[in-house]
């Protein structure tokens, strides 16, 4: 599967003062619980831990996250950041994954695709030279 990088608008900084824009790898994406879905467009991102959604999400879906499946992190956000696990699909060019996937109240949180659920299922390959992100099923894992 093939997804062209998303450009966006990015304002001129003192270390670039000339930047109108930045290339970023999104993609779009289904998120599913029972007969609800939502259509995003979703960050890959190789230094996230695992698949994180803003809680609008899971309320949409009608998904009932359970308090104990909390987990802080930090780096995502201001200061720590909670999120609550809950059980979705996820389909990526009309492959569907199981997902384990963390919801955050978060304000800063953008829909980010992390190592656990999705770098463990596809081989995942940036050519932002050639403007796309290419993936590739890893075996075994169609669900």
């Amino acid at each position: 599967m093939r997804f062209p990088y998303s450009k966006e608008p990015a304002g001129p900084s003192g270390a670039h003062p000339e930047r109108q824009s930045v290339l970023r790898p999104r993609i779009p994406i289904r998120v599913l619980h029972k007969e609800r879905f939502i259509d995003l467009l979703a960050l890959v991102d190789s230094g996230a831990d695992d698949c994180l959604f803003p809680i609008e999400v899971a309320h949409l879906l009608g998904l009932d996250l359970d308090p104990n499946t909390s987990h802080s992190y930090v780096g995502i956000g201001e200061g720590e950041v909670e999120v609550v696990f809950g059980e979705v699909t996820l389909e990526v060019g009309g492959w569907p994954i199981k997902l384990y996937a963390g919801f955050a109240s978060a304000p800063s949180v953008v829909p980010i695709l992390g190592q656990n659920g999705f770098f463990s299922v596809f081989e995942v390959c940036f050519k932002m030279a050639m403007g796309r992100i290419e993936l590739k099923p890893l075996r075994g894992t169609r669900q």
